[in-house]
């Protein structure tokens, strides 16, 4: 008894293959966050406040920080809100700055984003206290994720802020 040439399935099987390898590099994606993204033209106002330290540190991840002097300024004013639960109330503002540095610069988009974290009950003082400090955190996570999704829907591909942004006000 003979086993079956194998060479011809074998062929076939590297063919296919190899056309499926080729078909997926034909394939262009061009994520938003890798070296070959385009880059934004963006510095990040210091923050006052451990939550606003937060929101502005993944931001500066997600968009890198420009020396330029013409870069936008981006700025976000976190604060309790009035909503229930842990909430975060972020407002942003994106300035262009006055090249003579005479003034504090053209306010160019300013918005209101809130985001709320649900915390944990603890019966032991220390406990409760750090599902406070924990709730409040995550919620600045999430505004930040909030505020990176209005970024990314404001900022033009030359660097400014979208008219139809602009008409939102």
């Amino acid at each position: 008894m003979s086993l079956p040439d194998l060479k011809p399935l074998h062929l076939l099987r590297s063919l296919v293959l190899a056309g499926a390898v080729l078909a997926l590099a034909a394939c262009s994606f061009a994520p938003v966050y890798s070296n070959g993204a385009r880059s934004y033209n963006l510095q990040f106002a210091s923050p006052d406040t451990r939550l606003e330290q937060i929101v502005y540190q993944d931001l500066v991840t997600r968009f890198g920080r420009s020396t330029s002097p013409d870069a936008l300024l981006v700025t976000v004013d976190v604060n309790s809100s009035s909503l229930p639960g842990t909430s975060l109330e972020g407002v942003l503002t994106i300035t262009r700055p006055d090249p003579t540095g005479v003034t504090a610069g053209e306010e160019l988009y300013r918005v209101t984003r809130t985001a709320t974290a649900t915390r944990g009950d603890a019966e032991q003082r220390l406990a409760a206290q750090q599902a406070n400090v924990d709730a409040a955190e995550r919620a600045a996570h999430q505004l930040a994720e909030t505020i990176r999704l209005t970024l990314l829907a404001v900022l033009t591909e030359d660097g400014g802020v979208a008219p139809v942004a602009l008409a939102a006000q």
